[in-house]
């Protein structure tokens, strides 16, 4: 791919079709959903972030209704990645203390569990957001942490893991290595490795932390009412986010779910290779995996979302970086009255996939693929807001050209 051609969309053909080979996707059930839900509630900093309808945008792109679910300020943290690292700490540690359910932020302040917290490192392999979550969840839990980074992380990432007592440590290779290396360093240290990543017998805790993802959704859901999406963009990295967004709407609609597209870093876009190359295996990106979006730039699916992703997604999309910084420009400049939405490259590229589908001749044959036009109901998830502050500046330091017209 080239700047020329900024992305690539790819229909699975086994998205709708029957199958006796079908993962388990139990764990975003209605029942788990509330108990999820139920957790977050009892933690103090916890309020759902809101969704924003964007009418004069959807007007302007020939569709029937836009949403953005706004994650900028969730837990002060600003990407939604609070939401798993809580629910994965918390659950596993109960478990380890055999504290009785339903899970209760509240037990973990007890004096005898704090003292057991406190000789305790959380441990795990971030690009940047996920690492601040498990830092900033070890300091709410009163025990430490250490967050193993890829070479080039930028320096805002690094300072806001330390920001909450974290240990950040930049390694010499990719977030996959990263992963490899935390998971090694939490065996021979007896830390809780809080990792998004699943393999063989690393399981539980990447399931949990997509469980902790299902309040977003369900928080979405809600906002809308009596209004269902027909569509829904989301960003994808290794894919935890998107598999249980996936699963979620399978446990809530079956067959008359949403139609989902996963939208990749064209330099870390596996799940897309892997699915173009027949979606029986799994293709890695390897070397660098160079992208501004630097929360996507992951070459390896974790398993379960790899499972869920190649047998039920609908579409996958690989995208330049010039599709995310078009999208942090459009909502950063929007159609009056519609209002502003501060988004970061991962966190925007959903709004600038959707609109070089909608606005330019190139996207036609997408929109027909997906089936986009004037009825459609379109949900994005903007993941983050601007975690990379000089990064956010520059990328929008221009407006579209009708944004700067109308204002």
């Amino acid at each position: 791919m080239t700047p020329s051609t900024p992305l690539n969309l790819l229909r699975n053909p086994l998205a709708r079709t029957s199958s006796t080979n079908i993962p388990d996707t139990t764990f975003a059930a209605p029942e788990a959903v509330q108990m999820v839900r139920r957790f977050h509630r009892t933690m103090p900093a916890y309020r759902a972030t809101p969704l924003v309808a964007l009418d004069r945008l959807a007007q302007a792109l020939g569709i029937g209704r836009l949403w953005v679910k706004d994650e900028s300020e969730r837990f002060g943290l600003k990407a939604f990645k609070g939401l798993g690292a809580s629910y994965a700490a918390c659950a596993t540690l109960a478990e380890r203390f055999n504290m009785s359910p339903p899970l209760n932020f509240g037990d973990f302040t007890r004096p005898t569990i704090r003292r057991a917290l406190s000789g305790l490192t959380l441990i795990s392999a971030s690009d940047g957001n996920h690492g601040a979550a498990v830092a900033w969840m070890a300091r709410q839990l009163g025990c430490r942490s250490r967050i193993l980074l890829p070479r080039g992380t930028a320096a805002c990432r690094v300072n806001a893991i330390q920001a909450f007592g974290g240990e950040a440590v930049v390694v010499d290779g990719n977030y996959d290595d990263a992963v490899r290396k935390a998971a090694r360093e939490a065996d021979a240290r007896s830390g809780l490795l809080i990792q998004d990543t699943a393999w063989e017998g690393y399981e539980a805790i990447p399931r949990r932390i997509m469980q902790g993802y299902l309040t977003l959704f369900d928080e979405a859901f809600e906002q809308m009412g009596n209004s269902r999406p027909t569509h829904i963009f989301v960003p994808c990295g290794v894919g935890a986010l998107a598999a249980a967004l996936q699963a979620y709407l399978i446990e809530k609609f079956s067959d008359r779910r949403p139609l989902l597209v996963v939208i990749e870093a064209a330099a870390a876009d596996c799940y897309f290779r892997s699915m173009a190359a027949g979606g029986r295996s799994i293709v890695p990106v390897r070397g660098n995996l160079a992208t501004r979006m630097a929360g996507l730039a992951c070459g390896e699916p974790t398993r379960p979302g790899w499972e869920i992703l190649r047998r039920y997604t609908d579409a996958f999309v690989s995208c330049h970086d010039a599709v995310a910084e078009a999208g942090m420009q459009r909502l950063a400049f929007p159609l009056t009255p519609d209002p502003p939405i501060e988004s970061g490259e991962c966190g925007a590229v959903s709004m600038g996939c959707l609109c070089h589908l909608m606005q330019r001749a190139a996207g036609q044959h997408g929109q027909t693929r997906l089936g986009l036009g004037a009825e459609s109901r379109i949900l994005l998830f903007s993941t983050e807001g601007a975690t990379d502050p000089a990064a956010y500046r520059q990328a929008i330091r221009q407006a579209p050209h009708d944004a700067q017209a109308e204002n």
